[in-house]
């Protein structure tokens, strides 16, 4: 049960797993689709941007040399500094330039635009923030886009722009040069290149890595015209960028597509896209911070995870409704398995458990067995029904006789037990004799008014066992013994344990005998008034050999409550028949078989069946067979028995009464059963001699058979005087010591052969 409770909320988690495990997945996939929609757009605006300065730089690049060569053909000298309307007209003409000037390789310049205030005009060369332009663009053939820098003779800022005009052994004439607006309307150098404060586009020259222009929230050529890329963080950044893309630097250099890549700056993450400009080495950075990432993502987290919250705690809602219902369920199934569904009392695991809660506490307690005497024969008589509310009312009453801290459970069928805090021996005697007086008073249950008897063994922690297993085989073990005398009370004592191991032993090794031909038959002979034999009683015998000889009483006893009557019995019916029709193929004269048939041989299905099968087998006559039965027979299925006793006389096999008169029923029974044969019992031949009420006894067992048409013998006769008493009284057949022990076949063969059966009788019991 606690199983099924963990295994429930085990699902749940488990579905909560698997549910924060696909939330994360899809908030992962969410993630990676935003970052990359932001990725494309990065990439994308850092090549367009950089295609557009490009095309512009190539077309003032075009224009520099166009309007260089104009100036240089028209063949006026370039010493003095003169201004030019044609300037003007390509200025009015081109927006994004603001001045126009051509320069002598010393850095002077000599031709400019009329917007310029020439007294503010500094020499190319030598001025600070445009010497090291000028000098790149005296280096080289194409134009050189130089540091953004105030231009005072503008009034503004500008990007420069320079072209070497060269002659054509390649040396230098003049340099054109001119000034990119930044910020003219329209211009691609505007400052909404950017999306928003977080956001930003950057040029930075590759030369010497200050930024070129930039588009950010309250960004100014003041503030990024003096910025200029920590040139160690870059370095840095660009080996891990080299490791990540597994590209070089110079093959991104060499790359029209722009890359990205993440980068940390001033402890602020970025993601940022970049692309080269080769020929102007130009650098085009678009980038934004993760953070308004993070914020656009959080919107679409949030609603996913209030979602996912929501549902687990409907689910938990759910499966708490359900856990509550397994619960009761439980709950019910675990009274269920530990009680009784007949009486409601604990059932043997609910007792169980309450003994080994007991024995935890290590306090002394008493195990009390009872079991309901003849028990079956209420079922056998009146029913199942019926059965099962005497066990109810058997419950009940025990309910109503124990106390209240005792515990009282039926343990299975017809036992039940009581757990008890009272170990004193007298008084839980007292109280057990009490119990079992009040249990017997007569109950009704139904229309019935019945009456039952119980047996009690009791047994005692930790004196009669200090585990579990010692204490309830203890209490068995007493209530075996309480059995054997029936309503009574019996507490455990060690010398029980003793006669149990012997039971197991004598069990065992009758298993092993039984399978090994180790048992054997004797024959004891029955004679007449005139000496001569005419029959045998077949006796099982066993000399086992590690027990030694076992007496019948003890064994049997043994067979009959272990399950081994019924091989025994068949035994003993095959064992007998083949030697006795050995016996008589050599003898030659009528001898009768008699063998002795217990109550559960008697009572097992098929026993009509198994005996003909026998006589069959070996060839013997039913009508030499005598089948003899003990009262004890006709306490159960009384019906079933009569129906079995006459299928056996139609088929001429005889029945004996053993042992008669010792009962309480025996003159009842012969009116009802057809009965061949009644054989007196030793106690009462043991005192025919002296004792007047047993020779008064055999004189009237005498009568009944006569009147009764039936035979009549008389076992136990052991001296002369009680076989003349016998014979005066009317009795003709006898059985006992007096005429011989039991023997093997053998020597009964021997004697029946060799010698004249009159000459081993003693001569004063034969008829003159």
């Amino acid at each position: 049960m606690a199983a099924l409770k963990s295994n429930i909320w085990t699902l749940y988690f488990l579905i909560v797993i698997v549910g924060v495990a696909l939330l994360g997945v899809s908030l992962q996939q969410r993630w990676r689709e935003t970052l990359s929609d932001e990725t494309a757009h990065q990439l994308s605006r850092a090549e367009l941007i950089s295609q557009s300065v490009h095309s512009l730089f190539r077309t003032q690049e075009l224009v520099l040399d166009v309007v260089g060569r104009e100036l240089l053909d028209s063949g006026e000298p370039l010493e003095e500094r003169r201004e030019m309307p044609l300037l003007d007209n390509i200025l009015s003409v081109n927006p994004a330039l603001v001045g126009f000037g051509l320069a002598r390789p010393d850095g002077t310049l000599v031709r400019i635009s009329t917007n310029m205030d020439t007294s503010r005009l500094p020499n190319l060369l030598e001025n600070p923030s445009t010497a090291e332009g000028f000098r790149q663009a005296l280096e080289s053939d194409v134009m050189v886009v130089g540091r953004t820098y105030y231009m005072d003779a503008l009034g503004a800022w500008l990007i420069p722009i320079r072209k070497a005009l060269r002659a054509d052994d390649g040396s230098v004439v003049a340099v054109m040069t001119a000034g990119l607006e930044i910020g003219a309307e329209g211009s691609v150098l505007g400052q909404d290149l950017h999306d928003g404060p977080e956001d930003s586009v950057i040029l930075f020259r590759e030369a010497d890595k200050y930024v070129q222009f930039m588009s950010r929230e309250g960004a100014t050529p003041e503030r990024y015209s003096a910025s200029q890329v920590n040139e160690e963080r870059l370095s840095a950044q660009r080996r891990d960028f080299e490791e990540g893309t597994g590209k070089t630097m110079a093959d991104i250099m060499a790359s029209p597509e722009a890359v990205s890549f993440h980068m940390t700056r001033d402890q602020r993450d970025y993601l940022t896209a970049a692309t080269f400009d080769a020929r102007y080495q130009i650098w085009t950075v678009s980038e934004t911070r993760f953070a308004p990432l993070y914020r656009d993502f959080m919107g679409t987290l949030v609603p996913y995870v209030i979602g996912f919250v929501l549902g687990a705690w409907l689910l938990y809602l759910l499966f708490r409704v359900i856990d509550r219902a397994e619960g009761e369920r439980r709950e019910e199934l675990l009274y269920r398995a530990r009680h009784d569904d007949l009486t409601g009392l604990l059932n043997r695991a609910g007792l169980l458990d309450r003994l080994e809660g007991r024995l935890s506490q290590a306090r002394p307690f008493s195990l009390v067995v009872i079991n309901i005497d003849n028990f079956s024969g209420i079922n056998d008589r009146f029913g199942l029904e019926y059965g099962d509310h005497t066990l109810v009312e058997f419950g009940r009453r025990l309910e109503r006789l124990a106390e209240r801290h005792d515990d009282l459970a039926r343990l299975g069928s017809d036992e039940f037990a009581i757990v008890t805090p009272n170990t004193n021996i007298p008084s839980l005697t007292d109280a057990c004799r009490a119990l079992v007086e009040d249990l017997a008073q007569i109950f009704e249950v139904g229309r019935l008014r019945l009456q039952v008897g119980a047996s009690v063994g009791v047994a005692r922690y930790p004196e009669d066992g200090d585990s579990l297993s010692k204490l309830i085989r203890s209490a068995h073990l007493a209530l075996y013994e309480a059995k054997q005398s029936r309503n009574a009370v019996c507490v455990y004592k060690a010398e029980m344990e003793t006669a149990y191991l012997r039971r197991l032993n004598v069990e065992q090794r009758l298993r092993y005998g039984l399978a090994s031909h180790a048992l054997y038959m004797v024959y004891q002979p029955q004679v007449n008034d005139a000496g001569e034999t005419i029959g045998l009683e077949a006796l099982v015998r066993w000399q086992d050999e590690e027990l030694g000889f076992v007496s019948p009483a003890e064994f049997v006893d043994v067979a009959e409550k272990s399950g081994l009557m019924i091989p025994l019995g068949n035994f003993v019916l095959d064992t007998s028949l083949r030697e006795f029709r050995q016996l008589i193929d050599k003898v030659k004269q009528p001898l009768d078989l008699a063998i002795n048939i217990s109550v559960i041989q008697f009572c097992q299905p098929g026993f009509v069946d198994t005996v003909l099968n026998a006589l069959k087998t070996h060839d013997v006559s039913p009508s030499s067979l005598v089948l003899e039965i003990t009262e004890t027979l006709f306490m159960g299925n009384f019906d079933q028995v009569l129906q079995t006793i006459c299928d056996l006389r139609s088929h001429g096999i005889r029945l004996a009464m053993d042992d008669f008169g010792t009962g309480y029923s025996s003159l009842s029974l012969l009116r009802q059963l057809p009965l061949d044969e009644l054989k007196i019992d030793k106690s009462f031949v043991d005192g025919i001699v002296e004792d007047e009420k047993a020779a008064n006894m055999v004189r009237s067992i005498v009568a009944i058979a006569r009147s009764h048409n039936m035979s009549l013998i008389a076992e136990g006769v052991e001296e002369q005087a009680q076989a003349q008493a016998l014979i005066k009284m009317g009795c003709l057949r006898f059985q006992g010591y007096y005429f011989s022990r039991p023997v093997p076949m053998a020597d009964v063969r021997q004697v029946l052969t060799d010698t004249a059966n009159t000459d081993n009788i003693p001569a004063t019991i034969r008829r003159s």
